[in-house]
């Protein structure tokens, strides 16, 4: 027997197992933290000063990016994400229309945004990401219990 095969128990019970309940937990908490609503999200609102591409460095993850903005009397806002870019790039801005933005809280990057009144782009929940984890932590967590109830004599030492 090979020590990948005699450590099996081991791994299961010291990586996989913990690391199921982690994600499930992880999971579960970001359920908790996402607001449903926008008004979970900060507003920032004022008259547009200018709109377009421009290279953005985001130090959080060390990356320069070019994104879509619009700038207003309070900040400059990005749209990060290219399904987001595609329905906020086509509409016809102009300068001085009243705009409101939300964004996460101390954010730039846009999650709604309203253009004279008219709804540009709705937020939506980002709940994917919860739900991988959440996903996860069972499948991991199940799956070791279960190595750890057929395989136990694999930490015996019994055969």
């Amino acid at each position: 027997m090979n020590i990948f095969k005699k450590s099996g128990y081991l791994r299961a019970l010291f990586v996989g197992l913990p690391f199921g309940i982690a994600s499930l937990i992880g999971g579960v908490h970001m359920f908790k933290d996402i607001p449903e609503t926008p008004k979970g999200l900060e507003l920032h609102s004022g008259a547009l000063n200018s709109f377009g591409e421009t290279s953005y460095y985001d130090e959080g993850i060390d990356l320069e990016m070019n994104l879509f903005y619009v700038k207003i009397d309070t900040g400059s806002y990005y749209a990060d994400r290219r399904k987001e870019r595609k329905i906020i790039e086509p509409y016809e801005y102009k300068i001085g229309d009243s705009i409101k933005v939300w964004t996460d809280l101390n954010g730039v990057y846009i999650r709604q945004i309203v253009v004279n009144d008219q709804m540009v782009m709705a937020y939506k929940p980002p709940y994917w990401m919860a739900w991988f984890f959440t996903l996860a932590g069972i499948l991991f967590t199940v799956m070791s219990v279960f190595y750890l109830i057929k395989y136990n004599a694999d930490y015996f030492g019994e055969d």
